[in-house]
């Protein structure tokens, strides 16, 4: 992982702490005011509900990819690239992103496996922006890392020769991780 995905990672730990404290905070002062059953229950029924969303996205999208497979596409994945390193790479950066060299934040977009190696499709909103996709040949080596967190998330570091690195967020590390070992033999 490189540099900036150390940092991106340290501040989504931080506000996932911040959002913590902040849920025991308030399930104090609701036990304050409304009793400490009511608090409890309120917060037990809010993890629930959390879980139960976050399960159903992911199994959503784990039955959308496996009927892209089976209709004989090659596997993808959900997948982030890093704002500043899109115009390095040809991509042109939609909006105020473009204006930007130092801009902290990512573009959506989907990662799948080709022939040629990975290929980075934006969404349909940037491609509208004039945002094209972003092939990354078998000469970048590629490192799949799982992340701390819910929802199966990952870093993908690719390392050029030259030694150029990017970091991709992806959901599903383990899948990537196997589809790219499977791809390299």
């Amino acid at each position: 992982m490189t540099g900036y995905g150390r940092d991106r990672e340290h501040r989504r730990r931080a506000r996932a702490l911040l959002g913590v404290g902040y849920l025991a905070g308030l399930s104090a002062l609701l036990g304050l005011k409304a009793g400490w059953v009511c608090a409890v229950s309120a917060l037990l029924g809010l993890l629930v509900l959390g879980y139960v969303l976050l399960t159903a996205v992911v199994l959503r999208e784990r039955r959308r990819e496996r009927r892209r497979r089976a209709a004989g596409t090659a596997p993808s994945w959900p997948a982030q690239l890093p704002v500043w390193a899109a115009p390095g790479l040809g991509a042109k950066a939609p909006g105020r992103h473009a204006r930007r060299a130092d801009e902290v934040g990512e573009l959506l977009g989907r990662l799948s496996l080709s022939r040629e190696g990975l290929r980075w499709d934006p969404r349909t909103g940037d491609r509208r922006h004039g945002v094209g996709p972003l092939v990354f040949d078998r000469s970048w080596a590629a490192e799949v890392v799982p992340l701390w967190g819910p929802g199966r998330q990952g870093c993908l570091t690719l390392t050029h020769a030259e030694g150029t690195a990017i970091d991709i967020w992806i959901r599903h590390p383990a899948d990537l991780g196997q589809a790219l070992a499977a791809g390299s033999k």
